[in-house]
Protein backbone atom coordinates (compact mmCIF):
# COMPACT_ATOMS: atom_id res chain seq x y z
CA UNK A 1 0.00 0.00 0.00
CA UNK A 2 1.30 3.44 -0.94
CA UNK A 3 -0.28 5.27 1.99
CA UNK A 4 1.23 5.32 5.45
CA UNK A 5 -1.22 6.60 8.05
CA UNK A 6 0.23 8.70 10.84
CA UNK A 7 -1.15 10.07 14.10
CA UNK A 8 0.17 11.35 17.42
CA UNK A 9 -0.71 13.83 20.12
CA UNK A 10 2.23 16.01 19.09
CA UNK A 11 0.95 16.14 15.49
CA UNK A 12 -2.50 17.08 16.73
CA UNK A 13 -1.01 19.82 18.86
CA UNK A 14 0.95 21.17 15.87
CA UNK A 15 -2.19 21.25 13.74
CA UNK A 16 -4.12 23.16 16.37
CA UNK A 17 -1.24 25.63 16.74
CA UNK A 18 -1.33 26.17 12.97
CA UNK A 19 -5.05 26.79 13.14
CA UNK A 20 -4.46 29.34 15.90
CA UNK A 21 -2.37 31.36 13.44
CA UNK A 22 -5.05 31.08 10.73
CA UNK A 23 -8.21 31.04 12.86
CA UNK A 24 -9.44 34.50 11.90
CA UNK A 25 -9.06 33.61 8.21
CA UNK A 26 -11.42 30.65 8.69
CA UNK A 27 -13.89 32.80 10.63
CA UNK A 28 -13.89 35.64 8.08
CA UNK A 29 -14.65 33.20 5.23
CA UNK A 30 -17.09 31.04 7.19
CA UNK A 31 -14.85 28.13 6.25
CA UNK A 32 -16.05 24.74 7.56
CA UNK A 33 -13.68 23.50 10.21
CA UNK A 34 -13.93 21.22 13.24
CA UNK A 35 -12.20 22.21 16.46
CA UNK A 36 -12.11 20.84 20.02
CA UNK A 37 -14.67 22.48 22.31
CA UNK A 38 -12.00 24.25 24.32
CA UNK A 39 -10.27 25.86 21.34
CA UNK A 40 -12.24 29.08 20.91
CA UNK A 41 -12.15 29.79 24.63
CA UNK A 42 -8.38 29.51 25.00
CA UNK A 43 -7.87 31.31 21.68
CA UNK A 44 -9.82 34.34 22.92
CA UNK A 45 -8.23 34.27 26.36
CA UNK A 46 -4.71 34.18 24.95
CA UNK A 47 -5.08 36.06 21.70
CA UNK A 48 -2.08 38.25 22.53
CA UNK A 49 0.13 35.48 23.90
CA UNK A 50 1.01 32.45 21.80
CA UNK A 51 3.03 31.07 24.70
CA UNK A 52 0.01 31.01 27.01
CA UNK A 53 -2.15 29.56 24.24
CA UNK A 54 0.31 26.68 23.79
CA UNK A 55 0.41 26.04 27.52
CA UNK A 56 -3.39 25.90 27.75
CA UNK A 57 -3.54 23.79 24.61
CA UNK A 58 -1.21 21.20 26.15
CA UNK A 59 -3.30 21.02 29.28
CA UNK A 60 -6.64 20.67 27.52
CA UNK A 61 -5.44 18.25 24.84
CA UNK A 62 -3.99 15.94 27.48
CA UNK A 63 -7.47 15.66 28.99
CA UNK A 64 -9.19 14.44 25.82
CA UNK A 65 -6.56 12.69 23.69
CA UNK A 66 -7.49 9.04 23.17
CA UNK A 67 -5.05 6.96 21.12
CA UNK A 68 -7.58 4.15 20.61
CA UNK A 69 -10.02 6.57 19.01
CA UNK A 70 -7.49 7.32 16.27
CA UNK A 71 -6.53 3.66 15.81
CA UNK A 72 -10.11 2.47 15.34
CA UNK A 73 -10.92 5.20 12.82
CA UNK A 74 -7.68 4.76 10.88
CA UNK A 75 -8.36 1.03 10.63
CA UNK A 76 -11.64 1.69 8.80
CA UNK A 77 -10.15 4.35 6.52
CA UNK A 78 -7.18 2.12 5.70
CA UNK A 79 -9.43 -0.84 4.82
CA UNK A 80 -11.61 1.28 2.54
CA UNK A 81 -8.64 2.90 0.79
CA UNK A 82 -6.95 -0.46 0.17
CA UNK A 83 -9.97 -1.55 -1.89
CA UNK A 84 -9.49 1.20 -4.49
CA UNK A 85 -5.82 2.16 -4.32
CA UNK A 86 -4.49 -0.02 -7.13
CA UNK A 87 -7.18 0.99 -9.63
CA UNK A 88 -6.85 4.64 -8.64
CA UNK A 89 -3.13 4.80 -9.38
CA UNK A 90 -3.50 2.83 -12.62
CA UNK A 91 -5.86 5.53 -13.86
CA UNK A 92 -3.51 8.34 -12.82
CA UNK A 93 -0.59 6.54 -14.46
CA UNK A 94 -2.54 6.49 -17.73
CA UNK A 95 -2.27 10.28 -17.70
CA UNK A 96 1.45 10.20 -16.90
CA UNK A 97 0.82 12.07 -13.68
CA UNK A 98 3.76 12.35 -11.32
CA UNK A 99 2.85 10.02 -8.46
CA UNK A 100 4.94 8.82 -5.53
CA UNK A 101 5.62 5.31 -4.28
CA UNK A 102 4.79 6.47 -0.77
CA UNK A 103 2.48 9.10 0.69
CA UNK A 104 2.14 10.08 4.33
CA UNK A 105 -1.43 10.56 5.47
CA UNK A 106 -1.48 12.61 8.67
CA UNK A 107 -4.80 12.07 10.43
CA UNK A 108 -6.53 14.51 12.74
CA UNK A 109 -9.83 14.93 14.54
CA UNK A 110 -9.78 18.64 13.77
CA UNK A 111 -9.18 21.24 11.03
CA UNK A 112 -10.58 21.21 7.44
CA UNK A 113 -11.46 17.91 5.74
CA UNK A 114 -8.30 17.63 3.70
CA UNK A 115 -5.13 19.49 2.75
CA UNK A 116 -1.86 18.63 1.08
CA UNK A 117 1.77 19.57 1.51
CA UNK A 118 4.12 19.00 -1.39
CA UNK A 119 5.63 16.60 -2.20
CA UNK A 120 4.03 13.68 -0.35
CA UNK A 121 1.90 14.71 2.64
CA UNK A 122 -1.88 14.46 2.91
CA UNK A 123 -3.74 15.87 5.90
CA UNK A 124 -6.96 13.99 6.55
CA UNK A 125 -9.67 14.75 9.10
CA UNK A 126 -11.34 11.70 10.67
CA UNK A 127 -13.55 13.41 13.23
CA UNK A 128 -16.84 11.63 12.55
CA UNK A 129 -18.63 9.01 10.44
CA UNK A 130 -19.13 11.49 7.60
CA UNK A 131 -15.39 12.17 7.43
CA UNK A 132 -14.60 8.46 7.44
CA UNK A 133 -17.18 7.70 4.76
CA UNK A 134 -15.75 10.41 2.50
CA UNK A 135 -12.08 9.71 3.25
CA UNK A 136 -11.37 7.94 -0.05
CA UNK A 137 -12.51 10.99 -2.01
CA UNK A 138 -10.50 13.37 0.14
CA UNK A 139 -7.33 11.26 -0.11
CA UNK A 140 -7.70 10.89 -3.87
CA UNK A 141 -8.41 14.61 -4.27
CA UNK A 142 -5.25 15.61 -2.37
CA UNK A 143 -3.08 13.06 -4.24
CA UNK A 144 -4.21 14.59 -7.54
CA UNK A 145 -3.24 18.02 -6.22
CA UNK A 146 0.22 16.65 -5.44
CA UNK A 147 0.47 14.88 -8.80
CA UNK A 148 -0.21 18.00 -10.87
CA UNK A 149 1.58 20.45 -8.57
CA UNK A 150 4.86 20.59 -10.51
CA UNK A 151 3.13 21.34 -13.78
CA UNK A 152 0.87 24.13 -12.54
CA UNK A 153 2.82 25.77 -9.70
CA UNK A 154 4.17 28.47 -12.01
CA UNK A 155 0.96 28.92 -13.96
CA UNK A 156 -1.37 31.86 -13.54
CA UNK A 157 -4.25 29.62 -12.51
CA UNK A 158 -6.12 30.76 -9.42
CA UNK A 159 -7.39 28.66 -6.53
CA UNK A 160 -10.87 28.19 -8.04
CA UNK A 161 -9.46 27.06 -11.40
CA UNK A 162 -7.07 24.57 -9.80
CA UNK A 163 -9.84 23.10 -7.67
CA UNK A 164 -11.97 22.82 -10.81
CA UNK A 165 -9.23 20.90 -12.62
CA UNK A 166 -8.89 18.46 -9.72
CA UNK A 167 -12.68 18.05 -9.56
CA UNK A 168 -12.87 17.19 -13.24
CA UNK A 169 -10.52 14.26 -12.86
CA UNK A 170 -13.42 12.69 -10.96
CA UNK A 171 -16.04 13.42 -13.61
CA UNK A 172 -14.15 13.37 -16.94
CA UNK A 173 -11.87 10.34 -16.46
CA UNK A 174 -12.30 6.72 -15.42
CA UNK A 175 -12.19 7.90 -11.82
CA UNK A 176 -15.92 8.49 -12.21
CA UNK A 177 -16.35 4.70 -12.02
CA UNK A 178 -14.60 4.60 -8.63
CA UNK A 179 -16.27 7.77 -7.34
CA UNK A 180 -19.73 7.85 -9.01
CA UNK A 181 -21.16 10.17 -6.35
CA UNK A 182 -18.34 12.71 -6.30
CA UNK A 183 -19.69 16.19 -5.61
CA UNK A 184 -18.19 19.09 -7.52
CA UNK A 185 -17.10 21.97 -5.32
CA UNK A 186 -19.31 25.02 -5.61
CA UNK A 187 -16.29 27.34 -5.23
CA UNK A 188 -14.47 25.73 -8.17
CA UNK A 189 -14.44 26.83 -11.81
CA UNK A 190 -15.10 23.81 -14.04
CA UNK A 191 -13.68 24.67 -17.45
CA UNK A 192 -13.55 21.67 -19.83
CA UNK A 193 -11.13 23.35 -22.23
CA UNK A 194 -8.76 24.27 -19.41
CA UNK A 195 -8.94 20.75 -18.04
CA UNK A 196 -8.06 19.28 -21.44
CA UNK A 197 -5.19 21.73 -21.79
CA UNK A 198 -3.74 20.61 -18.46
CA UNK A 199 -4.19 16.94 -19.39
CA UNK A 200 -2.31 17.52 -22.64
CA UNK A 201 0.68 18.90 -20.69
CA UNK A 202 1.23 15.44 -19.19
CA UNK A 203 1.16 13.57 -22.51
Amino acid sequence: MRLQFLYSKDREKEKLMDICDEYQWFVDRDFPIILPKFFVKIYRQNIKSKKLFVSNLDEELNKIYDRNNYLSKIKIVKTNWRKIEKEFFVILDNFNLKTKNKYYCCTSLYKPEGQFKYPDIINLRIANSRDIKGANEIIAHEIIHLAIYDKIKNSKLNYQQIEGIVDMFFTKTQLKDIFPKYNLQSIAIHDKKLFQKVINVFK
